[in-house]
């Protein structure tokens, strides 16, 4: 009969040959790791897609976090496409249900970079899977990709996109918002948007007045901007700080404003409160607005006056609203019958009889002049700005670039109602004057996304940019950020100190990931026998009846009993048992007290009688 092997047999050589093979392709998974350079695999994940050979063709939203597009706004969808080996033919885009978005042929045989964008409108709340092809003139079709800065690799549209909210307080600046001449001034603004797009932001100061300097802290990233404001004057006045805030879109623009009063030594400027509105107002029916207000000084103050502005910080944008209002009045209502739409600050200002006059000024919330229904045909994703601005840079300060021929892009978006003067446009990497070389995408007259590759390839360390362009309205922007290109080899900072020796990180993680496979290549082989020897040889132990004796023919060596064992073994012996008997023992009888006494004497007598003789 053949002998069969159990099935729990098969079980744990299957058992042990998985776990020799798990042990096995651990060196593969720890050179991986090393090769990675980080154990957190998210960040290579989501990384930013660059237009190369590799991904000739890019979807990306130039001025939205396309994970978090708010469902029935029209955002814009932009297309760089660049083709190396042939020119362009056609391109086209689907989103996932096979419905066509953009389409376009092109007749240029000459031509090998293309930049398109069109209007995009999601109507349902859920992700939606966008993809396209380019075809050149010989045939080859490529697919289009989507790339973001955001830690998305598709889109998604969500019910309701929040606006980005400040959640400082000029009024917590340090000293104070009046300090005198000579006195440092500290504010650090902070503001978050909970859907976690980036923050655009845009800062100005008093024209011609440069000592508050802006320190950045959190660019706008993740949905956190920090910037710490800093700075002293020797120039007594009342200085205007702005900032606007937006995520992108054209009704989440936010602003702060503020006045930072510099009093001279020994006197003091008018210091003014608008009281009323306390908050943030919306008109959209009304056309008046009332404003109350406190003022405070040592001097007399000799009058008001009252603007209103989009911009407060230059004051070439104010509107006139009454420049000469009692010092005795508090209040004031304003007309805005002639007022555009727009969002707004009042601004109101009071003036003191000192040579020169001290002059104290104060900043309302924020006005927003809604009356006109948007047109169906502008897109939700264009903000309307007071001043020209550069926004979705890229690549960061914060980003990690391997690339040595990284994609160089920035979007412009001019004063609203005024157009970007493309002659103006000026863009510098490294000092050096690359103008002429980048690429300039034209996505609506006050809006414009310029993009530059490198056709040779950039050495790794720090790289300057700067861009600066000009409006019709006379608006000015400019913008300079660096980033930093490492190749991934290890930095020379990067090492450990060992007995003097300097070793870098890397070769020591690898040397320690050796040794540690080497000892668990020696230990687990214990461990697996350990855990998996077979134990059909082991005998059973029978737990309810004792163990019987080993089977032995060898006589058992009984140790001779000592000395003392003898001794005590010959002078003490048991007592023979009694045997009963059936006879009576005879009764003891005590004898009488007084016949007991008579006997004791005659015994003592007797003895006497002894001792005489």
């Amino acid at each position: 009969m053949k002998s069969r092997k159990a099935p729990i047999q098969k079980r744990k050589r299957r058992s042990i040959l998985l776990t020799f093979l798990l042990l096995f392709t651990l060196p593969i998974f720890v050179f991986s790791l090393l090769e990675n350079k980080s154990f957190d695999f998210r960040n290579r994940a989501f990384e930013e897609i660059e237009l190369s050979e590799i991904n000739p063709c890019i979807i990306s939203f130039p001025n939205v976090n396309p994970y978090t597009i708010e469902v029935n706004n029209t955002v814009r969808i932009q297309i760089d496409a660049l083709s190396k080996d042939s020119t362009i033919k056609s391109i086209s885009i689907t989103d996932g249900n096979g419905n066509e978005l953009f389409t376009k042929s092109y007749e240029d045989t000459s031509l090998t970079r293309i930049t398109e964008s069109f209007a995009y409108t999601p109507t349902v709340a859920r992700a939606y899977n966008l993809t396209g092809s380019l075809n050149n003139m010989d045939g080859k079709t490529y697919g289009c990709v989507i790339s973001s800065p955001y830690d998305i690799k598709g889109v998604k549209a969500i019910t309701t996109n929040s606006k980005p909210e400040f959640i400082s307080n000029p009024r917590s600046s340090i000293p104070s918002q009046n300090i005198q001449t000579g006195v440092t001034y500290e504010y650090t603004l902070k503001a978050e948007d909970i859907d976690k797009d980036t923050i655009n932001y845009s800062y100005s100061f008093t024209t011609g007045q440069s000592w508050l300097k802006a320190t950045v802290v959190d660019g706008g990233g993740g949905g956190k901007l920090t910037i710490k404001f800093r700075g002293s004057t020797n120039t007594p006045g009342s200085y205007l700080a702005n900032v606007f805030i937006h995520d992108g879109y054209s009704k989440h623009l936010s602003s702060q404003s503020w006045v930072i009063s510099v009093s001279p030594k020994g006197n003091d400027n008018p210091t003014v409160t608008i009281i009323e509105p306390a908050s943030s107002v919306t008109i959209k029916n009304e056309n008046s607005l009332a404003i109350s207000w406190e003022a405070i000084d040592s001097n007399p103050i000799i009058r008001y006056e009252l603007y209103i502005s989009s911009n407060p910080v230059n004051e070439l944008a104010w509107q006139e609203i009454n420049k000469n209002i009692p010092p005795t009045q508090s209040s004031y209502t304003i007309d805005l019958s002639t007022i555009t739409d727009g969002t707004y600050r009042i601004i109101l200002r009071a003036i003191d009889n000192q040579s020169p006059a001290g002059i104290g000024m104060d900043v309302s919330p924020e006005v927003l002049i809604s009356r006109e229904e948007k047109d169906p045909k502008d897109p939700d994703d264009s903000p309307k700005l007071p001043e020209p601005q550069i926004i979705n840079i890229s690549p960061t300060s914060s980003d990690e670039v391997s690339n040595t021929n990284p994609t160089i892009k920035a979007s412009l978006i001019g004063t609203e109602n005024s157009s970007i003067d493309e002659s103006s446009i000026v863009v510098k990497l490294d000092n050096i004057d690359i103008t002429k070389e980048i690429k300039i995408n034209k996505i609506s007259d006050s809006e414009y996304t310029v993009i530059y590759i490198p056709e040779n390839s950039l050495t790794t360390g720090l790289h300057k940019v700067y861009i600066f362009f000009k409006d019709t309205k006379g608006g000015e922007a400019e913008k300079e950020w660096t980033f930093n290109i490492s190749t991934g080899e290890e930095d020379d900072d990067d090492n450990f100190i060992i007995f003097g020796l300097e070793i870098s990180k890397r070769t020591a993680y690898i040397i320690g990931g050796g040794i540690g496979l080497i000892a668990l290549a020696i230990v687990m082989p214990m461990i697996i026998m350990a855990i998996w020897k077979d134990k059909s040889e082991e005998i059973s132990t029978n737990t309810v009846l004792p163990q019987s004796l080993p089977k032995t023919d060898d006589i058992p060596i009984v140790n001779p009993p000592t000395e003392m064992e003898t001794l005590v073994k010959e002078s003490f012996q048991a007592p023979e048992p009694e045997i009963p008997t059936n006879e009576v023992s005879p009764v003891f009888e005590a004898p009488e007290p007084d016949e007991d006494l008579t006997n004791l004497y005659k015994e003592l007598q007797d003895l006497e009688e002894k001792d005489s003789k």
